[in-house]
């Protein structure tokens, strides 16, 4: 590689790695906090919502009673709109009972809509967890959906890319190239030490 164009890698790598840096921010104390969190489980005992709402059912869903897969569009849709629920993890539809239920995963909680066409109700219970507990799922990608999902995936990629380019400045200082690649193995190893260690291992199987 010719020295204008290893500066100009040089400077590359400097402009992304101050950028990268100040667009993450936010993320990474967000994701530093809430792994402190996930290593306190305690800290997420209690707190949070509980409680349950009894709806009337409008007429139109007795005549769906018939037709189950359009009588549990038209209650996912009202959820939607009313409740800004999607995607239930399961739907039970019992034509014995004359009843349905959507069962909805959200971080830290959960929702549970009942619908009783007999008694012309629909019951919708609910556990909204405490920020912390939303957060610490929000973390691990649990409940919170596809657009989430790639904000972790998105996240951990453009984290990758500002260690990297860390190296490659760090690698561009003559005077703490070694100090500082000394520094990154250890920091790479010691972990990996402590693990072999001091955690506990299921070994002889």
């Amino acid at each position: 590689m010719s020295r204008g164009a290893l500066r100009s890698f040089y400077n590359g790598s400097r402009w992304l790695h101050i950028y990268l840096s100040t667009a993450l921010f936010g993320l990474l104390v967000f994701f530093c906090v809430t792994g402190v969190v996930l290593n306190h489980v305690g800290w997420l005992d209690g707190g949070g919502k509980e409680g349950e709402l009894d709806i009337s059912t409008p007429p139109q869903w007795q005549a769906l009673a018939q037709s189950p897969p359009q009588l549990i569009a038209a209650v996912g849709d009202y959820l939607r709109q009313q409740h800004n629920l999607e995607h239930p993890r399961a739907v039970e539809w019992s034509a014995d009972d004359a009843e349905l239920v959507l069962d909805y995963a959200l971080p830290a909680g959960y929702a549970l809509a009942t619908l009783d066409l007999q008694g012309e109700v629909l019951l919708l219970e609910y556990h909204k967890g405490s920020w912390l507990g939303v957060w610490s799922d929000l973390h691990k990608g649990r409940h919170s959906g596809l657009a989430w999902s790639w904000v972790i995936d998105i996240s951990a990629v453009l984290m990758l890319l500002f260690a990297l380019t860390g190296l490659i400045i760090l690698w561009q200082n003559r005077g703490k190239r070694r100090s500082g690649m000394l520094a990154a193995v250890l920091g790479a190893l010691t972990p990996v030490l402590i693990y072999f260690l001091f955690v506990p291992t299921l070994t002889g199987v």
